[in-house]
């Protein structure tokens, strides 16, 4: 998708997740401006016309430190984000360059997704479509979150999360989720996507 198609998409999504909120104050809504300033940063740092990039990624550092100081969130442009990202709430988010996010996951504040603390980038998570990332979890390092998993809240994750799984505690533990979830999670989604 293309930067407008993606901006499109995404003020669909939160205009179905606010139906009360108007055009203007969606637009200024901290999880929207969140959202579209990251499309916008991956957008630009990747435009190839020397010219063009250089001035779309000075005002991407521009907008960037307005909404990272306005909402408290960090997500890279060098993350890959799926359609449907929802940031429930900001504050204390950290997405690092390199992370690879499904569709249709949601998170919330305090989330720490980074690489290792090595200084060399290694070992960029990969969360899967359809993700809950819970208060404040901490997933460091190669980790895979498959889908439809759930990270509880402060949860610290070690070790890979298998689909229809849930982390939780420190270090995270995984624990099998009811055998409906499936069928709630998939009954929710398709409600958003109409």
């Amino acid at each position: 998708m293309g930067l407008i198609a993606d901006f499109r998409s995404d003020l669909r999504f939160y205009r179905k997740m606010n139906p009360q909120k108007g055009f203007i104050g969606l637009l200024l809504d901290r999880p929207f401006l969140i959202c579209a300033n990251y499309r916008l940063g991956f957008w630009a740092c990747r435009l190839t016309k020397p010219v063009v990039g250089t001035v779309m990624r000075a005002v991407y550092v521009m907008t960037n430190l307005i909404v990272s100081t306005m909402t408290g969130a960090d997500i890279r442009s060098g993350a890959v984000i799926g359609q449907r990202f929802n940031v429930h709430t900001s504050f204390g988010i950290m997405i690092a360059d390199g992370v690879v996010i499904g569709d249709d996951c949601r998170i919330y504040t305090g989330v720490c997704v980074v690489n290792k603390a090595n200084f060399r980038h290694e070992g960029q998570p990969r969360i899967g479509n359809n993700v809950t990332l819970g208060v404040g979890c901490k997933i460091i390092g190669g980790i895979t979150v498959g889908d439809s998993a759930v990270v509880g809240a402060n949860a610290v994750v070690l070790h890979d999360v298998p689909p229809y799984h849930m982390a939780v505690g420190v270090p995270a533990q995984n624990k099998p989720l009811p055998q409906d979830w499936a069928e709630l999670q998939a009954a929710e989604l398709a409600e958003l996507a109409t």
